[in-house]
């Protein structure tokens, strides 16, 4: 099977289709479309700023077993004798959703499996990551305001004990933040995320595979390097 990397091609498409009861025309740039292992997968980009796939990706309601993830990381503070205590927010944006780079652009990213989906939100006790599995909540143990784009979290929760997120907001009109999330004091990583709120203010690639799972769409390491000096 040729890789999705490996698509010379894209082709905008005037022809309509119907996704999930919505209208999918000729605002919508098709990367991929084809029969994979005789099931169907079609991944665009949509431009349209009325998508539903917007709504789809920055869902914070409790689905399904959620309570159950939330509960479960929650007791670990009843174990240890944790005690949540409760603060405003001291960030200008409480909901966060993964951003992607893609052939040097910034998208939104709807997922085949939602699996690998993520983001994250904070309230005035916890630091919620929202994973494929469901809602696991940090305690806040203290959280500061270093600048008007830089905001720091020092975290502990049932799988990272010892966990600091630093968030470089670096384009407030889009709401747009690198993030930078160092555990045990040494292990690094950065990753992009936008501001729920804001999620409209980029296209959105998806990835639509309605009968079975297919290959998720390989995405650029951004240079985080460069994008931090814009903050």
């Amino acid at each position: 099977m040729t890789t999705l990397r490996n698509i010379l091609t894209i082709l905008t498409i005037g022809t309509t289709f119907q996704l999930f009861g919505q209208s999918v025309g000729k605002d919508t740039t098709f990367i991929f479309k084809d029969t994979v292992d005789g099931e169907l997968q079609t991944i665009f980009i949509d431009n349209n700023k009325d998508s539903k796939f917007y709504d789809h990706i920055s869902n914070f309601n409790f689905q399904h077993f959620d309570k159950d993830s939330y509960k479960y990381s929650t007791d670990f503070f009843k174990e240890q004798k944790l005690t949540l205590t409760k603060s405003k927010p001291l960030i200008p944006w409480t909901k966060w959703v993964t951003l992607k780079q893609y052939n040097g652009q910034l998208y939104a990213y709807h997922p085949c499996d939602f699996l690998f989906h993520f983001r994250q939100s904070v309230n005035d006790t916890t630091f919620i990551d929202w994973t494929g599995e469901g809602p696991v909540a940090n305690k806040i143990i203290e959280q500061k305001k270093i600048d008007n784009k830089t905001y720091e979290f020092k975290l502990t929760g049932i799988y990272d004990h010892d966990r600091k997120i630093i968030i470089y907001i670096i384009d407030f009109k889009k709401g747009i933040a690198v993030f930078e999330q160092i555990t045990n004091g040494i292990d690094k990583n950065y990753y992009l995320m936008i501001a729920a709120d804001k999620i409209k203010s980029v296209p959105i690639i998806v990835n639509h595979c309605p009968t079975q799972k297919q290959t998720e769409l390989q995405f650029d390491e951004p240079d985080f390097k460069t994008l931090l000096t814009t903050k």
